[in-house]
């Protein structure tokens, strides 16, 4: 019986996986790496699953002492996901407490000179705040990447300018080429400008999922009075985005980033 169950989990999850993959590779194309994490999630499903098909002894030819340790590493695994995911979440869905001094806009994906839809949901929640907050300066933080006809940064200026903001409250930072980058720069900029970052109120917007990372960067990198601001994912890219953070997550914490 649980051999039957663990046979039809593991064709249930190379479907899902494969298929995503598909999507991805319809929708985005092959550009991004990680991508590809669904393929080897999918041929790893596959081969388990048909292992426990036609081999009537299953895995069973292992140690137990080694099939122990594999069972522990995934129940470990798989709780460890759960607790993370579960706080991802929960920092996307919390509303700021205070009203900003400064909003810190991180940059994503610029097509040609266009934003991509994750970077325009980004610009249009800045949009929104500035507009309820008419003291509120954003610094729009994102360098050129290698295939962007323009930086992230000059992306997002333009599109807050089409969206009524003035271009004086905004400032740009398009050297940065990570999170961490993006907060340290924006951050000398503000103090640049006059501002102080350690009474300044700071909000740090970015896509939901990212919310949790960017806010613990931003903490480790000095600012005192901070909380992210969060817009919404491309759904189809919920999956692979919110996998992704999991990863990146564990990598920050272990190397002191947040």
């Amino acid at each position: 019986m649980k051999k039957r169950l663990l046979q039809g989990i593991g064709y249930v999850l190379t479907v899902l996986c494969l298929g995503y993959f598909v999507v991805l590779m319809l929708t985005i194309g092959p550009a991004f790496r990680f991508n590809y994490i669904w393929l080897l999630m999918g041929i790893f499903f596959l081969g388990v699953s048909l292992i426990l098909t036609f081999d009537k002894k299953g895995f069973q030819w292992l140690p137990k002492p080694i099939l122990f340790l594999i069972e522990c590493v995934v129940m470990v695994g798989c709780l460890l996901f759960i607790v993370v995911e579960s706080v991802i979440v929960r920092e996307s869905v919390e509303t700021p407490g205070t009203d900003a001094d400064y909003l810190i806009v991180l940059g994503a994906k610029v097509n040609g000179t266009k934003p991509s839809l994750i970077l325009q949901y980004r610009i249009e929640k800045a949009s929104e705040y500035m507009k309820e907050h008419p003291e509120c300066i954003a610094i729009v933080s994102g360098g050129k990447g290698e295939d962007e006809g323009i930086s992230e940064a000059e992306a997002m200026k333009n599109g807050l300018v089409e969206r009524g903001i003035e271009e004086s409250r905004i400032r740009m930072e398009d050297q940065s080429t990570s999170t961490k980058e993006n907060l340290e720069y924006s951050k000398d900029i503000i103090q640049n400008h006059g501002g102080d970052t350690d009474q300044s109120d700071i909000l740090v917007v970015t896509t939901d999922f990212h919310v949790l990372r960017a806010v613990g960067i931003a903490k480790k990198t000095g600012f005192q009075h901070v909380e992210g601001l969060a817009a919404k994912s491309v759904w189809y890219l919920i999956p692979t985005n919110y996998v992704r953070e999991f990863m990146a997550v564990i990598k920050d914490v272990i190397i002191g980033n947040m």
